[in-house]
């Protein structure tokens, strides 16, 4: 899939995926249940490769994602 994005919309999409990162890591840290606790790694996980990949757009001010 390609996912067309103006520089705006790309550094917004950005913001956005770092600021879930840092909730997620709070809920990490307060989950009692460890399939609870293994859910959200894998959400954080999958978060991590998102942002690095938006990361280069961002930078180059490119409009794909």
């Amino acid at each position: 899939m390609l996912l067309e994005l103006s520089n705006d919309e790309s550094r917004v999409l950005k913001d956005a995926v770092d600021s879930s990162l840092q909730m997620l890591l709070a809920e990490i840290a307060q989950a009692d249940q460890r399939e609870l606790k293994e859910a959200l790694h894998q959400r954080y996980d999958r978060l991590v490769a998102l942002q690095r990949r938006l990361e280069p757009v961002v930078e180059s001010e490119q409009v794909y994602a």
